[in-house]
Order: C-alpha cells, then sequence, then structure tokens
C-alpha cells in the first residue's frame, strides 16, 4: 500500500512545470494517455517507447532553448538578433514562413512588422497591430502561443484578421516582456503538411518569452549606444565652440592692435608716392608694400568678422535663389577647369530666416575649395532638402579629401592645407556665420572626395515671417 502511495505522489510531482530561466516555465512532461493499462508485454513496450520518444523530445527541446537563450543574450545588434530569431524558429518547428511585429519605438502604440521570412504573400509595410485592441488584450491575458484560427472568429477586428490571413492556418506567439505586450511573432506553413503539435506550442512559448527579454535587452543597447554618439557629438561640439570663442577673443584683439598701425603705414606710403619722386624703385616698392598692407587688412578683417561677424539685418531668404547666384557666377570657372556641377534639388522653396550676402560667403568659400581639390576635374554635386523642420545643403565634390588626422581642425582659424596660399580663415569665418544662425556646418570624406554638410532651421509659417530680423 505504500508503495502505491509513493508511485502516485512520484506521478503528481512528474505532473508538476519544470523551472526553467528563473520565472519562465514549460508545461509538465506527460506520458502518452491511453484509455487502458497496457497488459501484454508488446503493449508495454509500445507505450514505453512512444514515452521514451516524447521524453528525448522534451529534452532536446529543453537544451536547445537553453543554448538559442544563451546565445540571443549575447547577441547585442538588434537587425542581427531578429534574423537570427526567426530562422531558429523555422528550422526547429520546420515552417516555411514567420514574421515579427514590434513597436518602432517606446512611445508608439502600434506593432508594425519589423522583419518576415519565408515564402507566400505578406502584410505590408502598412499594415500593423494596434496594443490597445481586444486581440492584444486577449493575447497578453492568454501569454502563450495560439493558433491562427482562433483569433479570426471574434476575436480579431477586419483589419488584424487582414493581417491574419497571411498566416492562415499557423500560429501566433505573443512576446511578454515585464506582463507587457512587446511584440507579435506570426509563424504558418509546416514542410510536413502537419498540425501544430503540443510540443511545438510548448517550444514556441518558451522561446517566446526568452526573446522577448533578448530584443528589449538589445534595444536598450542600441538606445544607450546612441545616446553615447550623440553625446560624443555634443561633446566634441561644445569643445569646438570653446575653442573657437576662445581663438575669437584673441583675434579681436589682434585684430584692434594692428588696425591702427596698418592705416598710418598706409598714409605714409601714399604720401611718399604722390612726393613727386622720379625713381622707379621707389614706385615699384611703394606698389608692394600698399598691396601687402590691403592683403593683412583683408586678413585682419576676417579676424574681426570671425569674432563678431559683422551685425546681419535678417529677413526671409530662399536658400536655392542665393545658392543658384553663386553657382551661376561660379559655372565658368568651375568649367575652365574640368569641373561640371550636378544639382540635386525641385522647384520647391527653401526659405530660411538670415542674410542672403552671408550665406553667397559661405557658398562662394566652399566652392572654391571644392575647386581646388578638384585639380585634374571632377564633379560637383550640390543636394538641398528638407528634414525634420531644417534645410540640408551638401556640397559633394570628387577631389583628394582631407586627411582624417586633420579633420578636426579644418574650422580653426589660421589652420591651411595651401601653404602659404592660404589665410585659415575662409572655413572659420563659414563656421561663424552658420552658427550665428542656429545652424551647423560638418565635414566627411568620401569615397572619392569629400562633403560639407550645412543644416539651418527653415520658416514654417507666417508667424516666422513676421517675427525675421
Amino acid at each position: 500500500m505504500k508503495k502505491r502511495t509513493r508511485k502516485k505522489q512520484a506521478a503528481r510531482d512528474s505532473e508538476q512545470p519544470l523551472e526553467l530561466f528563473g520565472d519562465d516555465r514549460i508545461p509538465p512532461v506527460m506520458l502518452p494517455e491511453k484509455e487502458t493499462e497496457p497488459e501484454t508485454l508488446e503493449e508495454k513496450v509500445e507505450y514505453l517507447t512512444a514515452s521514451n520518444r516524447q521524453l528525448k523530445r522534451k529534452v532536446f527541446d529543453l537544451y536547445t532553448i537553453f543554448e538559442i537563450s544563451r546565445n540571443f543574450n549575447a547577441v547585442l545588434d538588434y537587425q542581427l538578433l531578429l534574423e537570427t530569431f526567426i530562422f531558429t524558429c523555422l528550422g526547429q518547428v520546420g515552417l516555411l514562413k514567420g514574421a515579427i511585429f514590434l513597436k518602432h519605438d517606446v512611445s508608439a502604440h502600434e506593432f508594425y512588422m519589423v522583419r518576415a521570412k519565408g515564402s507566400g504573400g505578406m502584410p505590408s509595410e502598412s499594415q500593423y497591430f494596434p496594443d490597445d485592441s481586444k486581440l492584444a488584450g486577449y493575447l497578453t491575458r492568454l501569454n502563450r502561443p495560439v493558433l491562427v484560427d482562433d483569433l479570426t472568429t471574434d476575436i480579431a477586428s477586419e483589419s488584424e484578421k487582414e493581417i491574419l490571413d497571411s498566416f492562415a492556418q499557423g500560429v501566433v506567439v505573443p512576446l511578454i516582456h515585464q506582463t507587457h505586450l512587446a511584440g507579435l511573432f506570426l509563424l504558418a506553413d509546416k514542410i510536413s503538411g502537419r498540425e501544430f503539435t503540443s510540443d511545438d506550442m510548448e517550444f514556441l512559448s518558451a522561446l517566446g518569452n526568452q526573446i522577448a527579454v533578448a530584443i528589449e535587452n538589445a534595444r536598450l543597447y542600441e538606445a544607450e549606444k546612441d545616446a553615447m554618439q550623440q553625446l560624443r557629438a555634443a561633446q566634441q561640439q561644445l569643445v569646438q565652440s570653446e575653442r573657437l570663442a576662445a581663438l575669437g577673443e584673441i583675434s579681436a584683439k589682434i585684430a584692434h592692435e594692428v588696425n591702427n598701425p596698418l592705416g598710418i603705414i598706409k598714409n605714409y606710403v601714399l604720401l611718399l608716392k604722390r612726393s613727386g619722386s622720379e625713381s622707379e624703385k621707389i614706385v615699384e616698392y611703394s606698389d608692394i608694400v600698399g598691396q601687402e598692407i590691403d592683403r593683412i587688412a583683408g586678413i585682419v578683417r576676417q579676424l574681426r568678422d570671425f569674432q563678431r561677424p559683422v551685425k546681419m539685418e535678417r529677413g526671409p531668404v530662399d536658400i536655392k535663389v542665393a545658392l543658384e547666384e553663386i553657382l551661376t557666377l561660379m559655372e565658368r570657372q568651375l568649367q575652365s577647369t574640368n569641373v561640371s556641377i550636378d544639382r540635386r534639388y525641385g522647384d520647391e522653396d527653401y526659405v530660411i530666416n538670415g542674410n542672403a550676402d552671408s550665406l553667397k560667403q559661405v557658398f562662394l568659400n566652399l566652392i572654391i575649395n571644392s575647386r581646388a581639390a578638384m585639380e585634374d576635374g571632377g564633379k560637383l554635386t550640390v543636394c538641398l532638402k528638407k528634414e525634420d523642420g531644417r534645410v540640408q545643403l551638401q556640397f559633394c565634390d570628387t577631389g583628394t579629401g582631407i586627411s582624417p588626422e586633420i579633420i578636426p581642425r579644418i574650422f580653426d582659424p589660421f589652420f591651411t592645407t595651401k601653404g602659404e596660399a592660404g589665410t585659415g580663415m575662409g572655413l572659420s569665418v563659414c563656421y561663424g556665420i552658420i552658427k550665428s544662425l542656429q545652424g551647423t556646418i560638418t565635414y566627411k570624406n568620401l569615397e572619392p572626395g569629400g562633403c560639407f554638410a550645412i543644416t539651418l532651421p527653415l520658416l514654417n509659417d507666417r508667424e516666422d515671417y513676421d517675427t525675421a530680423g
């Protein structure tokens, strides 16, 4: 009698769920049900063989889930994780088609298809599952895979049924993370042509819980990586701004101190030329001194403009109109050096609150730099587009580019790669003008050539026009 009691207790224990990975659980391993207990030796052998086969399947599934979970938790590439997840499930369960529906961001309320693999028709990119629908609530409470046919009765809405129809006779796996529905995984078309078994559903249920956690970890990692990149960019911009501000103060002092003696020297040179001297050498030398004084005065003006750009009267300026005027002015000079212009912008307006003359100065400087980088000819591509309330302007050439180690210094005053032919103030002045218009200017190398990119805030409504200036 006690022996029978121990057997019953062991049977009850075997019906308890097996714990896997903390709170996630696998349904109990149950022996094949029979209407009557096996009596003959052949029936017992058949019964034990079937039981052994099912237990082997359970052990294999548990081991597979363990290995997959361990590998998934090591993958932090979001897109690679989704790809691996789909391929793993299709191969393990023997399916031909699968798709994952997730939110594009944390604040979204719709699950869109972000990854799909397999043959047959797929939902369109515009179709989605609302996160507050009856179907979403049902899957959250259920927290286990369910056949598609069970959802297309009165649970799914008409728009949701259109998506589910692409996975007819398939299964929907809810991806639950911390009691919230994080996504849906739809599978269909078993290679064997058979229906989904309880073993399949158990495997997908356990795997769905693990992939929900892995996806969330990968998303958090991607978000943190993006935040770190933005922080580094902001820090670099802050360092650059502080460095230029310090140089600007020095430049202003130098400009002030140099301007006065320059004016005095130039006046005495003019008096020397008017003194009536007939010496050709004195006239020649006086002209040379005068030219060099004008050159120094130009550098001083650039220093002053860099520290405190000339007061700009601002108003609505169409970037495309100002750009076209400079391109028309420079077109013949560019053609003379075998440089062609590729304009990439439409007929729409690109209006900002700025100063046309200052912007033309920036455009002219960048075009001259591009021409200098293409000594043997090439192509200058000028692009204009709108994005997120800003206008983006690019000057991309097929020239020699800039050495990566000196790119961080190209906007510094007095830094030049042109030797004695350059003053090192052109790009610094451009930086100051664009910054004063609440914009940004950056550079990156291309293959081949390089590209200067400018972003400026657009004027979007009448109120902006009324308050401009």
